[in-house]
């Protein structure tokens, strides 16, 4: 019997079996959310991180392995479409959310950045995730906005549902001037943002043509040892002198997706984007995700601060700040390629069936 597409619930018999116990973690950046899901995930026998970023998946692959996360070392597999990291022993994986394997039973899921499953391009990678993991307990991080869509599909798979709602542990402040323009006002500890590397390449030269600051970069396609080192010397900059001292960022908004920098202030260099069909304007929910970032608990920012290069956008960026965000209302779906596959053979069976009553109807 082929699956039914208006019912992707069923599409995934093995979890449907399951009763699975929803643990949603909401709240704004820096509320340690992603760190309570990950604690449990630690400390299962069992389990399975799936976040957006290759990056991500990496750090959590790392921060897993190195103990610094259930302060013991948890052998953990790192899975993401271009490399494969298999630790011997390991019962642990960290995997890009396209790159997850349901098939494989665990204690403990983690799907991290809920509020991704609305996207056009890439929510079915969450809808897939969330409805298809056979998981104990199913962690979900994310903003509070994707509470109710989250409620409706657990409704549907049957299993129990509970919120865990955070607050910022750090105060975090929009600033009421901008950069006016110029990249020469830059501080110790910003993180200039901006969406093409073309540009963060552009800003990490005139910045360090027109101060005193050097530069480190973050962007997606990082190689992982590079984004690593990156990282070290921009988070150990106090520690450093001269040439040595790396104490600006420039970054796309992939350190809106948690990675652990330590950042005192966010400078957007422009508030919009070109999303790979066009040029909009960064929504509010982009916006505050990644203003964010500014200040870290336990660090020696923990106060952060955000502001604009350009006047014009501190308006959209205040905006944000005041507002209220949608709630979402859609998940984003796309047929399992086993589904295609049935569907291709039922459509042979059908046709040589049909072949045959014809050539009995000339007999």
């Amino acid at each position: 019997e082929l699956p039914d597409p208006r019912e992707p619930h069923k599409w995934f018999p093995g979890a449907r079996k399951m009763k699975r116990k929803w643990i949603l973690h909401v709240g704004p950046t820096n509320s340690g959310k992603t760190y309570h899901a990950l604690k449990s995930l630690a400390e299962a026998e069992t389990g399975a991180y799936c976040g957006p970023l290759r990056l991500l998946a990496w750090e959590v692959h790392e921060k897993m392995s190195e103990g610094i996360v259930a302060g013991r070392p948890v052998p953990c597999n790192l899975i993401t479409g271009q490399e494969q990291i298999l630790v011997p022993n390991a019962l642990h994986n960290s995997s890009t959310i396209e790159m997850v394997d349901l098939a494989q039973r665990v204690q403990v899921g983690v799907v991290d950045e809920i509020q991704m499953i609305a996207s056009v391009d890439r929510g079915w990678a969450w809808t897939r995730a969330i409805l298809g993991l056979e998981t104990e307990e199913l962690h979900l991080c994310g903003e509070a906005r994707a509470v109710d869509l989250m409620e409706r599909l657990c409704k549907l798979c049957g299993d129990s549902f509970e919120v865990k709602e955070y607050k910022r542990l750090t105060p975090l402040r929009v600033s009421a001037v901008s950069l006016n323009s110029s990249l020469s006002n830059v501080q110790p500890g910003d993180c200039v943002v901006s969406f093409s590397r073309k540009m963060i390449h552009a800003i990490k030269k005139e910045v360090e043509q027109k101060t005193a600051h050097n530069c480190c970069l973050v962007y997606g396609s990082l190689p992982p040892s590079t984004r690593k080192e990156q990282a070290r010397r921009f988070n150990g900059r106090a520690k450093e002198t001269g040439k040595d001292r790396y104490d600006v960022l420039v970054a796309s908004d992939a350190v809106g997706m948690g990675l652990n920098l330590e950042i005192k202030r966010i400078v957007f260099s422009q508030v919009e984007k070109f999303d790979g069909t066009i040029t909009r304007a960064l929504t509010h929910s982009e916006l505050l995700q990644i203003a964010g970032r500014a200040g870290r608990f336990g660090t020696a920012n923990p106060e952060g601060e955000v502001t604009c290069l350009h006047e014009e956008d501190l308006e959209d960026l205040h905006n944000a700040f005041h507002g209220t965000a949608e709630p979402l209302t859609q998940a984003g779906l796309r047929p399992e390629m086993s589904m295609l596959e049935d569907f291709a053979r039922a459509v042979r069976k059908q046709v040589k069936e049909n072949s045959k009553e014809l050539d009995g109807d000339h007999v």
